[in-house]
């Protein structure tokens, strides 16, 4: 199967769609599939994200014209995008009704959560559609450490005497990920010694977030083994549509604390518990279950190497 995908990769830390498509279009490599980035090649379907790219209805009914079954990944824009995409007319997010013109030439739709595909739903969305979270690659974001002196072991965990280690993990700048109240929880954190509190990735300029360990973006490899070495991933994003960095969170054996809103309590119900405006609470309820979370958190689906069955499965279909 020859299959087309709307994707420049960025190297670096560049955000969960990135990361995700890159893990995607490698694990559709590793089961055989000819995976293009050059609409010029032969092909047999169009696996199309959201907007990537700056795809418009034009491109799209130039494939479907050709003949081309196209399969659209649907991308909530409430919380990503320019502020042009995230304008609201009549109820309707405008990155999300640009996406709902594809309708008419799109084979199939895949959503991220559940949640992503009821919001598309109220907007006017109608046709075949299949929700399927996304995944990570397993071979990095894992619960094991590997050395040359040591081989292969089980990461350590938080041993109910240490300090309990919390992480925030964000690429991104965007008031959305919950920077405000991170600010709050800072303010009220300082000085403990029980708690630690860090952010990998980027903070808005000014950000007053003294009592968290700053640690530049990562790329894949050093992200993973420095959310190895946290206990609990903390994530208050709103408006998610599969947050990416919970995912890897949970791959790494962290519980989560995470805010109701968008697909978090979707991803992460089974893997943490809610934050409910008291960090000291959540904290508590995750130290009485950490042992039970973190069994929980080893055998999640969010893997790269289970989600592409999912994606063959819908490719194979629309081809056949």
């Amino acid at each position: 199967m020859r299959v087309f995908v709307n994707f420049t990769e960025h190297r670096g830390p560049y955000g969960g769609a990135n990361s995700f498509l890159r893990t995607l279009c490698r694990a559709l490599r590793a089961r055989g599939v000819h995976v293009s980035h050059d609409l010029r090649e032969d092909v047999d379907v169009a696996l199309l994200n959201a907007l990537t790219d700056d795809i418009d209805v034009a491109f799209v009914r130039e494939i479907a014209r050709r003949g081309i079954p196209i399969v659209h990944r649907k991308v909530g824009y409430r919380a990503s995008g320019s502020p042009e995409l995230r304008a609201v007319r009549d109820g309707v997010v405008e990155g999300d009704r640009r996406q709902l013109e594809f309708g008419e030439y799109v084979t199939h739709t895949i959503f991220q959560s559940r949640y992503s595909r009821d919001v598309f739903v109220a907007a006017g969305f109608e046709g075949p559609a299949t929700v399927i979270h996304n995944g990570v690659d397993e071979a990095v974001f894992r619960t094991t450490e590997r050395s040359w002196l040591r081989g292969e072991r089980v990461r350590r965990y938080w041993d109910g005497r240490e300090p309990l280690r919390v992480v925030v993990s964000t690429w991104s700048t965007d008031p959305n990920k919950g920077f405000s109240e991170y600010e709050r929880i800072s303010a009220a954190f300082g000085g403990r010694s029980d708690v630690q509190l860090a952010l990998v990735g980027r903070t808005p300029s000014g950000a007053a977030l003294d009592a968290f360990t700053l640690v530049p973006a990562r790329t894949a490899v050093p992200l993973a083994r420095y959310l190895r070495r946290q206990h609990v991933l903390l994530q208050l994003a709103r408006h998610e549509t599969c947050s990416n960095a919970l995912i890897e969170g949970i791959n790494c054996g962290l519980p989560v604390v995470y805010l109701d809103s968008g697909s978090n309590a979707e991803l992460a119900g089974g893997y943490g518990v809610e934050y409910e405006g008291d960090l000291e609470d959540a904290l508590g309820a995750i130290r009485k279950r950490y042992s039970s979370l973190v069994e929980r958190c080893a055998a999640n689906p969010y893997r790269a190497s289970l989600v592409v069955e999912e994606y063959l499965a819908v490719l194979r279909t629309v081809v056949g």
